[in-house]
């Protein structure tokens, strides 16, 4: 499976360790941070940067961003996603993020859940980010009335796999 990143802080940047430890998937990552992307590809958390051009390719994006923030890339982005995808937003904050990625999601095709790992650390970034971050945590799903169970079931072995509780 190919994966897309967006952000790279504690909980992107644990994502991505997470996956290249424990899976063979790709993992392509993406920071604002010139700083984290070349520490995130010297530690080897992911294969390479996510770009417009590659982006349509994976077929799970994760998005590890403040609301706001990850509002503003899929609107930015949105045309890139495949329309196999499925989109997580990884935010603390739901019920607007979910609001506002929806609509988007059904304009262009994608499938769309928001999530939220219950994890987390005193300290943020990705120099505090772990493979083991999320080992025996939960994973919160949003489902709505266009979730169908291969989806869920496709995001349950994938957080499984990763170090969640299944």
């Amino acid at each position: 499976m190919n994966v897309g990143i967006v952000g790279l802080g504690l909980i992107g940047g644990s994502m991505a360790k997470s996956i290249k430890t424990r899976t063979s998937h790709t993992a392509w990552g993406i920071d604002l941070e010139a700083e984290t992307m070349t520490l995130a590809r010297l530690s080897g958390a992911i294969d390479g940067t996510l770009t417009r051009e590659n982006l349509p390719a994976c077929d799970l994006v994760l998005v590890a961003i403040r609301p706001q923030a990850a509002i503003d890339w899929v609107l930015e982005n949105s045309c890139a996603i495949g329309k196999s995808a499925i989109l997580v937003d990884l935010c603390g904050v739901k019920r607007s993020v979910c609001a506002a990625l929806k609509p988007i999601a059904d304009q262009y095709g994608f499938a769309y859940i928001g999530g939220h790992p219950m994890a987390g650390r005193e300290r943020g970034g990705f120099v505090h980010s772990s493979e083991e971050l999320f080992s025996g945590a939960s994973m919160i799903l949003t489902p709505d009335a266009r979730t169908d169970m291969r989806m869920l079931e496709t995001l349950k072995a994938f957080f499984t796999d990763i170090g969640f509780a299944g």
